[in-house]
């Protein structure tokens, strides 16, 4: 029972509390998450079990993208609809959006939000806000936007006029700070009242099982994870180095592979040292 299992997070729910339902499905403790979702957003959520939890390194640097909706008008401290209002401003500016999304395409240098898990002195930045202590001055980070297009119209529901989103960036990405961001080139403010994440990395939406269907069964094997690296199956006097930790000298040159036995298990990730031998970064036997 070693490899990831791909999930459809559901609201309400922290990655944690998922973590914690599949740990008991899978009679483990060993399960972790390659990038968190925040309570109040929806959507793929990758999990690693038992020995997959060390191909997490691996998936944690992939892309991200989202579907959200925001609301245009006001804001809230945690700037989604879970927070307390902190200010309202006319909206009469929305139209000019249409233009000027194209403003975040390429690097995007965002300030994390007041309410983040960013960490500065050993604290939670979400744990200054709630204790009312003085926040710590966060320098922005640069994110790259491949894609950000609106995909809905803008429309009046209850106080709040409301459009849809799709973006696409590295990961970092904090989609509460972004409708922010966009609210303020309209000279208005504005929060999400939706966050769906429809991709991750190489898995989206459609590969997800909602949290309450998933069964053991919807394990992903370890050896069909990391599809981008070359795969290499070893004969048993190599299987027997890898055990040892030891290096390999392969005919290839390839920066880093997979090593396989003859089942097709992975049983390794070895990188190409500059002089041409093959050192273990991750052995799984």
């Amino acid at each position: 029972m070693d490899g990831i299992v791909i999930i459809n997070k559901p609201l309400n729910m922290s990655s944690h509390d998922c973590v914690n339902k599949v740990r008991k499905l899978f009679n483990t403790k060993k399960v972790g998450h390659s990038g968190t979702l925040d309570k109040a957003a929806t959507g793929v959520l990758v999990l690693g079990i038992n020995k997959g939890t060390k191909l997490l390194n691996y998936l944690n640097q992939d892309d991200k993208a989202y579907e959200f909706t925001v609301c245009f008008g006001k804001t809230t401290d945690t700037r989604d609809h879970e927070g307390v209002i902190t200010e309202t401003k006319p909206v009469a500016n929305l139209k000019q959006l249409d233009g000027l999304t194209d403003r975040f395409i390429g690097e995007y240098n965002q300030v994390p939000p007041d309410y983040s898990a960013v960490k500065i002195a050993g604290k939670k930045m979400y744990q200054y806000a709630r204790q009312n202590m003085v926040m710590p001055i966060l320098e922005p980070r640069k994110i790259t936007v491949f894609t950000l297009k609106k995909l809905t119209d803008f429309v009046q529901n209850n106080d709040c006029v409301e459009a849809s989103f799709y973006v696409k960036s590295t990961k970092g990405l904090y989609v509460r700070q972004l409708a922010y961001d966009l609210a303020l080139l309209c000279d208005t403010v504005g929060h999400t009242t939706r966050i769906h994440r429809v991709q991750a990395g190489q898995y989206n939406i459609d590969q997800a099982t909602p949290l309450d269907l998933l069964e053991t069964s919807s394990l992903i094997p370890m050896a069909d994870v990391l599809n981008d690296l070359p795969k290499i199956t070893l004969e048993p006097s190599q299987i027997n180095r890898v055990k040892d930790g030891q290096m390999l000298l392969l005919d290839i040159q390839d920066d880093m592979i997979q090593c396989l036995n003859d089942l097709g298990d992975l049983i390794a990730i070895y990188r190409r040292h500059e002089s041409g031998e093959y050192h273990a970064k991750n052995v799984f036997i």
